[in-house]
């Protein structure tokens, strides 16, 4: 069974196709955990968000009012604390599931430590995703770029820290290769990544926390 997050504090006006790719997973056995940060106490955003958590039966949906911290990355962490299950799977806001993707994924579950997939990019950018290794990557060297599309990611929940350095999702890649755990891409197209002026795709400075990233490993 898997966990799945979902922080937020830009983006919100694309909850309903990113949740909606979420309800319609032929996969069943998963909740959805969703953290509102940065935003003043019971603000709009969150106020969205939480209808959400009367879309679906049986408490599937949990919507957390997480107006003090300020971050992606605490967020994450903070999220992590309610989560059920022992798997946890990662979805930004803007970012769409393909409807087999858990259940495509949960039957390599015991086989490795953290899942991924290809995507192909979308919005202002319409194209194939980024050439990622496919299948079991474990020996891949994690320097040579980034081998896993975020939204893409299946991590089991003893090894979700995330560290607040502006490139957290590489960085929690590189510490567990450097663990020696054991990685696997799906090579279908599961995730459609959406570029757009407010997506880390664009972020400034990227090129140099990625340098000052790379050289602690």
């Amino acid at each position: 069974m898997i966990s799945i997050l979902i922080p937020i504090y830009n983006g919100i006006e694309f909850i309903d196709e990113s949740v909606t790719s979420v309800f319609n997973q032929t996969y069943t056995q998963w909740e959805l955990l969703i953290g509102i940060n940065g935003h003043p106490q019971n603000s709009e955003v969150y106020q969205i968000a939480k209808q959400y958590e009367f879309l679906y039966p049986s408490n599937k949906v949990r919507v957390f009012d997480l107006f003090d911290l300020k971050s992606k990355v605490a967020t994450l962490n903070e999220l992590i604390k309610y989560c059920n299950y022992n798997y946890i799977a990662l979805l930004d806001v803007d970012d769409i599931w393909h409807q087999h993707k858990l259940q495509i994924q949960s039957e390599l579950l015991h086989n490795f430590d953290v899942i991924g997939s290809k995507c192909m990019y979308f919005g202002d950018k319409n194209d194939f995703g980024p050439n990622i290794p496919i299948h079991d990557f474990s020996n891949f060297n994690f320097k040579l770029a980034n081998p896993i599309i975020n939204s893409s990611a299946i991590i089991k929940k003893e090894l979700c820290h995330w560290n607040d350095n502006g490139i957290e999702d590489y960085d929690l890649w590189l510490r567990l290769r450097a663990l020696n755990k054991r990685f696997f891409n799906c090579g279908q197209i599961l995730v459609q990544h959406r570029i757009h002026q407010n997506s880390a795709f664009n972020s400034k400075g990227h090129d140099l926390l990625l340098k000052d990233l790379l050289k602690k490993y």
